[in-house]
């Protein structure tokens, strides 16, 4: 098989949508003046392209919560009574990386002052001039200090099973997505199990060489590529699984992680990592740079003992990395299995939260096309609660005969 890096088209044609760049502007304006003078502006700069709608901030939360950011985002805040508040909600649906733009009818210094702080790029007071919007342009891409919004990086998610067939796989599959699908994030979705990874298999998905491309190859990881070699599972959830032959030594170093999820990171809001439960430095590395490190567990004696020694390894973390695990198959060990109380008094801390055993619900999935998260149980209820502790944010609204959808 030719090398993914040498193929002029996607490895196989897929029913989904491919994964497609940003546009290079998007202005959502509140008036038809503004949008004369931005129109013409941007004729004038050769950005013709960029599209203009109208209807203002909340138009723009409201289309950015299922569509692609641009790589510029221009957005009118005339009229808002908490324009700041709307930034930051604005600030949570955008993707890392996106320069965003205010303009507005208040000429205040101190409502400037906190656009800047809570990620603008820049601000301009109404009326507009083609001098004035051509100016903030230049200097939201120039070598100017990038707003909080642009230096926005998606988060990192490392999950490790404490011992083999405890459900990390599951656990992270489903994970992410309900991430992509209740709380429409894009998200990356990473096995590194190259040889014997099951994230492909619970997505009924198929693996391709391209993770281990990409790993071999780390000086050639850009957005193009990742375009090419990531799976996509509907339109927010995107894969990288592998399944490399079982008698090949796979030379991984530290570096290729970095650089992988460094690239991961300005794409998506969230990037998964399935990390398998083997002693070797590049693993160790992918749970060193995670913002959160989970720890799945079971109620056997043996589970418990391999978190503590995974806790050693792993550190309490600091203010920028949180540790925690999740009891998951809770109940299948009927009263001969360690207790919740008992596993807290062993390790000192509560679990983030415990998903019931419910094999007949996993089994549905398994024979189905969709994740067991996609249909109401106590499991999908264990997997919100999970989510709402690494996002802060409830699941969207969904009327109960929308939920298996």
């Amino acid at each position: 098989m030719r090398s993914i890096l040498e193929m002029p088209a996607p490895i196989e044609k897929t029913a989904n949508r491919l994964p497609v760049g940003r546009a290079p502007l998007l202005a959502f304006v509140s008036d038809a003046a503004t949008e004369k003078v931005l129109r013409e502006c941007l004729t004038q700069l050769s950005l013709a392209n960029g599209m203009i709608v109208r209807g203002g901030i909340a138009k723009a939360i409201e289309t950015l919560g299922a569509e692609r950011s641009p790589d510029i985002l221009i957005v009118d805040i005339s009229g808002i009574d908490l324009p700041i508040s709307q930034v930051d909600v604005l600030a949570e649906v955008c993707e890392p990386g996106v320069t965003v733009i205010a303009i507005g009818n208040r000429n205040e210094i101190g409502l400037y002052r906190d656009l800047l702080q809570a990620g603008v790029t820049d601000y301009i007071v109404k009326p507009l001039t083609s001098q004035l919007i051509a100016r903030a342009l230049n200097h939201g891409t120039g070598p100017r200090e990038a707003g909080a919004i642009q230096k926005k990086l998606g988060t990192m998610v490392a999950l490790i099973g404490a011992r083999g067939g405890v459900g990390t796989t599951t656990i992270a599959v489903n994970l992410a997505w309900h991430l992509a699908n209740r709380q429409s994030r894009r998200v990356a979705l990473i096995d590194l199990d190259l040889q014997n990874g099951d994230c492909a298999l619970a997505l009924n998905i198929k693996p391709t060489p391209g993770l281990r491309e990409a790993l071999v190859n780390p000086t050639r990881i850009d957005s193009t590529l990742l375009e090419r070699v990531m799976t996509p599972v509907g339109h927010h959830l995107f894969v990288l699984s592998s399944e490399e032959p079982l008698h090949e030594d796979l030379e991984i170093t530290t570096e290729a992680i970095d650089t992988l999820v460094g690239a991961l990171r300005e794409q998506f809001h969230y990037v998964i990592v399935d990390v398998p439960r083997i002693p070797a430095t590049v693993y160790r590395r992918a749970l060193d740079i995670a913002d959160f490190r989970i720890i799945v567990g079971d109620q056997t004696l043996r589970s418990v003992r391999d978190i503590v020694r995974l806790r050693e390894v792993l550190g309490e973390g600091d203010g920028k990395q949180r540790n925690g695990f999740v009891v998951n198959r809770y109940g299948e060990g009927g009263r001969h299995a360690v207790t919740l109380q008992e596993m807290h008094h062993v390790l000192g801390l509560q679990p983030r939260t415990v998903i019931p055993f419910l094999p007949s619900v996993l089994a549905a999935a398994t024979n189905g096309t969709r994740v067991a998260v996609a249909r109401r149980s106590k499991f999908t209820d264990g997997i919100a609660a999970l989510v709402l502790e690494l996002s802060g944010r409830s699941p969207e609204r969904r009327r109960w005969w929308g939920l298996a959808r």
